[in-house]
């Protein structure tokens, strides 16, 4: 069901409830002549009846937020049609264009903003792994966009036109909201779990996103302690004066960082932990490769993760797909692990099943 209906449906029900109790409480004071029995009762149902409508109206403005950050980012996808009037004022608002964009360029960006705003959007989840139990411990969350037949647009299709058309950031803005709304539906007994969602510094950047942004993040500060945002490696080391101030001001909001793709051992962790960043992914790929090295290239792995725990970063070694690399990750003293291996993307609810309401609900 969508959001609007929801809390639509959620507020019509509690007035009804309140419009019930008010009238059973005139009536029932009239029949007992003023006496304070049955009364009490109704008065106190209509009392919890107001409370919940309060609860409501929280949710309904939280819901409002989403509404509206979703329509002023997805107005900003729509590509120029060729051959559309000019003299016919259109309420989408064009492209901005880098250059000339082609027909396919604008309608595959049509296509993703027809899949974002009618909700066909899948949170896709991948495991993390505690080492060397392969339990879960946190997850990846992917997003994956259908088009009208039901076939999934995966970001491979979409990226490089939007990169084109210089709206990859909104793009990246409007999954990144879908993917926490779909995080609130998640159930309870799953909610110890941290989320990493990607970001891209376009997200940070966009000044006009991300005031709203903040107040999104505000107003579901019950998420920070669960939402990691990650970013790449190379994002982090060249990352713009606006977008780490903007940084500073979700990090005092309570949210934790991760960087992911490292290329090699010596960023400064020191300055990233005083951040907020807590995780840190090293592609096994590339550990393995220092661990067969010399004597030098081992040592450097141990000051590598030395330098993490020094300063309370968890290192996760990621992109492992094979079984026969485990036995020489696991002497390296890691203690969580992401990849095939592990499980791949998956719908969120083969992983995370939704609460029983929420499933008859929608």
């Amino acid at each position: 069901m969508h959001l609007r209906q929801k809390s639509s449906r959620y507020c019509g029900a509690v007035l009804f409830m309140a419009g019930i109790c008010g009238a059973l409480l005139l009536v029932a004071i009239v029949q007992s002549g003023f006496k304070p029995e049955f009364e009490i009762w109704l008065a106190s149902a209509l009392v919890v009846s107001l409370i919940l409508h309060a609860r409501a109206g929280f949710a309904l403005s939280r819901a409002q937020q989403e509404i509206e950050l979703l329509h002023r980012q997805s107005e900003k996808i729509s590509a120029e049609k060729a051959g559309r009037n000019p003299t016919k004022r259109s309420p989408i608002i064009k492209f901005e264009r880098a250059c000339n964009l082609n027909i396919e360029d604008s309608d595959m960006l049509e296509r993703v903003k027809d899949a974002i705003e009618r909700d066909r959007i899948d949170l896709y989840l991948q495991p993390i792994v505690s080492l060397p139990q392969r339990k879960h411990r946190h997850f990846e969350a992917f997003s994956r966009l259908r088009n009208k037949d039901g076939s999934v647009l995966r970001p491979i299709h979409y990226l490089e036109a939007a990169e084109r058309a210089n709206r990859i950031g909104v793009i990246d803005n409007l999954i990144l909201l879908r993917a926490v709304q779909a995080l609130r539906n998640i159930s309870t007994e799953s909610q110890h779990y941290h989320i990493f969602c990607n970001i891209s510094p376009a997200t940070i950047y966009d000044e006009d996103f991300f005031a709203r942004f903040t107040d999104y993040l505000d107003v579901n500060g019950d998420m920070a302690s669960r939402l990691v945002f990650e970013f790449t490696s190379p994002a982090v080391e060249i990352m713009h004066e606006r977008v780490e101030r903007n940084l500073d001001a979700i990090a005092r909001r309570g949210y934790a960082f991760s960087v992911d793709h490292i290329r090699n051992l010596d960023l400064n962790w020191k300055a990233l932990r005083q951040r907020n960043f807590r995780f840190v992914k090293a592609p096994s790929a590339m550990l393995l490769h220092e661990n067969r090295g010399d004597a030098q290239a081992r040592a450097r792995i141990k000051t590598f993760k030395d330098r993490l725990r020094d300063n309370g970063l968890d290192l996760i070694v990621e992109k492992v797909e094979i079984e026969a690399h485990m036995p020489e990750i696991l002497a390296l003293g890691i203690d969580f692990g992401q990849g095939e291996l592990f499980g791949p993307p998956r719908p969120a609810d083969d992983y995370m099943p939704k609460p029983v309401e929420l499933v008859q609900a929608s």
